[in-house]
């Protein structure tokens, strides 16, 4: 009998565990994350924005580990050594194992301490964010544009005076392409935020931004989202340059077999530009799940295809939502309902029966 060890509670991880609910196996299974609950971040913007409570965007892991009848431990994983087959916890602890696979997410490259991740600060940090006198998100990509909008949101329900600051060094989603960046730059600016594009960050003060033009932008409390960097944990395994799991269309290391991993914390050597999307994430979980079982029988595994395009919907504040796929892009009451329930049945998926 091998043990498996699952490190992290992301989505490709919650695939393996519901697999589990209806799947026996004769192999040893421990769950380790670094906290009890594993927050959607998909409902982030509407527990921002005051939809949601703390406890419908999250899922409960040690009970979700016990229906499943694996172990489940709560620690935060810091050391590797793949030749001794172990990992230590920052408890101090050594885990051993047969196989290991990862998926804890990614870093903020942030500016300062303030972060959302990893993702079960996020309900403290954004509760003193929103309520701050003059909140500001650097970054704009889909995780800044929608935290500034939804708190925007948050703050005129609250009728609290002051703008919402979003700080970009280009024009915002830009990788979403021309159409879908006019249009939330329009929505942004139609519902009063106050923008400032096309500025790098250069510093991060105590009170103020410097950009690298020299701008000054005051703030009161400042999140920077504005992009993923890896984990300095993968650095012995040979992690690409921002610190990220290198790994095979096998959703497998490449020199050390017994290492797998999915999800935000790991790159596809062959696609190393594939954005960090839980879409991804959510597809790669099957694929790990049925690689991890072929590899410990000795038969083919499976290669994992991203596909080219893919469904996006933003929250936009007032339970309003931009929608994109490819060049279709939509905005309003629709797309957000469509989010609404798509992300209320993700959540459902895991509740206790």
């Amino acid at each position: 009998m091998s043990h498996i060890l699952l490190v992290g509670g992301g989505h490709a991880h919650l695939t393996i565990l519901r697999s589990l609910l209806n799947e026996k196996i004769s192999h040893k299974i421990t769950l380790i994350s670094a906290s009890t609950y594993q927050y959607y971040s998909g409902m982030f913007s509407g527990f921002t924005e005051g939809i949601y409570q703390e406890d419908e965007i999250r899922i409960n892991l040690q009970q979700l580990c016990e229906r499943a009848s694996i172990e489940f431990i709560e620690d935060t994983i810091d050391k590797i050594d793949p030749i001794t087959k172990t990992v230590i916890g920052k408890s101090g602890t050594t885990y051993t194992f047969d196989l290991i696979s990862f998926d804890i997410g990614s870093k903020s490259k942030a500016f300062n301490q303030n972060t959302i991740k990893p993702n079960y600060l996020f309900t403290e940090e954004i509760s003193m964010f929103r309520s701050s006198e003059a909140p500001t998100v650097v970054g704009g990509g889909a995780a800044g544009v929608e935290l500034a909008l939804s708190t925007l949101a948050w703050r005129k329900a609250q009728n609290i005076k002051g703008d919402v600051i979003l700080v970009s060094s280009s024009p915002l989603l830009t990788s979403y392409g021309y159409k879908a960046s006019k249009k939330i730059t329009s929505i942004a600016k139609l519902k009063g935020i106050k923008m400032v594009e096309n500025e790098r960050v250069e510093h991060v003060k105590a009170t103020t931004i410097v950009t690298k033009n020299g701008m000054k932008v005051p703030y009161t409390h400042v999140l920077s989202l504005t992009g993923p960097t890896g984990h300095q944990l993968f650095q012995s395994l040979s992690a690409n340059e921002n610190g990220f799991l290198k790994v095979t269309d096998y959703l497998q290391h490449r020199k050390y077999a017994f290492i797998f991993g999915a999800g935000d914390c790991i790159t596809l050597e062959s696609n190393p530009t594939l954005p960090k999307n839980g879409v991804y994430a959510v597809r790669q979980g099957k694929v790990l799940w049925k690689n991890i079982k072929h590899y410990l029988s000795a038969e083919i595994l499976t290669t994992f295809k991203p596909q080219k395009k893919f469904l996006s919907i933003m929250s936009t504040g007032n339970k309003e939502a931009l929608l994109s796929y490819g060049n279709i892009v939509l905005h309003g009451k629709l797309p957000w309902r469509l989010k609404h329930f798509i992300d209320k049945k993700f959540i459902k998926q895991h509740e206790l029966k």
